[in-house]
């Protein structure tokens, strides 16, 4: 099956597919590229923007796709449907229609299910609690079923106009997969790119409840990671678990907050928790049945990590401990994006958002070029807003949240280069 579209170029009427298609992947070329014929006389009777889909069509050539007049049916247009008597092909047809929507943020969860429910006053069975319903824990997805428009069906991105941060659709769906799949994750990005708020958007929508362990403060493993000893009012030992015992006996996420600033000490009581074996050894405890604590089953570990020799504090993680995660990088936001976030958080005008986001993305463009030794995070962008919005000056604003974090020397010092990037914008 194929959607396709009509446009206008110039005073000629086009047709093009949607993108993103599965015959996508068997063209010699891109589908942008490819030759279309259609019965255009027919297609143009209806407005511009219409979504059409056909079952019937040929390739004349490997780069020519000829489109069937008999087969083709108008579907939708601006998420308004065109009735049709449905039977089991025009069932087939919207069920594609309705896994396309999905599975693009062109339109999204919201627009499919709106298309889905037109189509069920007519007699389309949607079902959609059914067709999208979450496999058990530990219960592979039965044949044909698209896991990931299930979580995008189930678990919707959370918006920019709703949480003020943005998240990668990918990211998104990685996570949650992950998540229902009970397999570790390691979040590893620079500072500031918002590693910790999506654990925390994550837990929140998936119903999980969070505990944090802050890595980065954690002096000695083991009173931090199993418990210490102390005297009760008779003078005797007694062991007190940490909160991390408690954390693993019940279900949720286990956020192991910036792990690579943990002493590598931590790395050891760790292992047995992240692989197979599913334990935490408490040889501390008195008790010998408190010498080995079982993970609860609905445990999922969630690590941050800074990588880089510029991250003062932080450790090379071991490839032992690394293996026992699957990795996911994440990066700043796109510009666009970036922009958005500081209006919706702080209410800054459009143009000063601009202005703020252009320095920090040439900033960190230097700084991976290794120009410049640090870089901007979006926290440093928003404390930026934030002093415009109070009524500070927008170049004495960014002076005054991004100086400090370069250094300043003889000649031609960072802070002179940064100057320099300021003014330009």
């Amino acid at each position: 099956m194929i959607l396709f579209r009509a446009f206008l170029e110039g005073v000629s009427f086009q047709v093009e597919t949607l993108a993103g298609q599965d015959f996508e992947k068997d063209l010699p070329i891109a589908a942008v590229d490819i030759k279309i014929t259609a019965p255009i006389a027919d297609i143009v009777k209806f407005p511009l923007g219409t979504v059409f889909i056909t079952d019937g069509y040929d390739f004349p050539e490997a780069d020519h796709l000829h489109i069937r007049k008999e087969n083709i049916v108008a579907m939708v247009y601006e998420n308004t449907i065109f009735p049709i008597a449905i039977n089991d092909r025009h069932s087939t047809l919207i069920d594609y229609l309705v896994n396309y929507m999905i599975d693009h943020v062109e339109y999204g969860i919201d627009v499919a299910k709106q298309v889905g429910e037109q189509y069920e006053a007519l007699g389309y069975e949607l079902n959609w609690d059914d067709r999208f319903k979450l496999p058990e824990p530990g219960v592979a997805p039965a044949a044909g079923v698209n896991l990931k428009r299930t979580i995008a069906a189930t678990y919707p991105v959370p918006t920019k106009e709703d949480t003020g941060f943005h998240i990668d659709p990918d990211l998104w769906y990685l996570l949650v997969r992950n998540v229902i799949r009970g397999e570790n994750v390691m979040l590893i990005g620079d500072t500031g790119t918002g590693k910790t708020e999506i654990v925390k958007h994550l837990a929140k929508a998936m119903s999980k409840d969070l505990h944090i362990q802050d890595m980065g403060t954690v002096q000695d493993a083991q009173s931090a990671l199993l418990g210490v000893h102390t005297l009760n009012k008779l003078g005797i030992s007694e062991f007190k678990p940490a909160p991390f015992v408690g954390y693993i006996q019940k279900p949720g996420i286990v956020l192991l907050d910036e792990l690579s600033r943990a002493p590598l000490a931590a790395n050891n009581i760790l292992f047995p928790c992240l692989d197979a074996r599913r334990y935490l050894p408490v040889d501390v405890a008195h008790e010998e049945e408190d010498q080995r604590i079982d993970i609860h089953d609905g445990v999922v570990f969630i690590a941050t990590a800074n990588i880089g020799s510029e991250y003062s504090g932080t450790n090379a993680l071991d490839r032992a401990l690394l293996d026992r995660f699957f990795p996911v990088e994440t990066s700043y936001p796109a510009e666009a994006d970036e922009i958005k976030i500081l209006m919706v958080r702080t209410g800054v005008e459009e143009k000063a958002a601009k202005a703020i986001v252009k320095v920090a993305n040439e900033v960190r463009k230097q700084y991976k070029e290794q120009d410049l030794s640090t870089s901007i995070s979006v926290r440093h962008t928003l404390q930026t807003a934030a002093l415009v919005v109070d009524g500070f000056d927008l170049t004495n604003s960014m002076q005054a949240v991004v100086m400090p974090l370069f250094e300043d020397g003889i000649g031609s010092s960072e802070r002179s280069k940064v100057k320099s990037i300021i003014a330009a914008f």
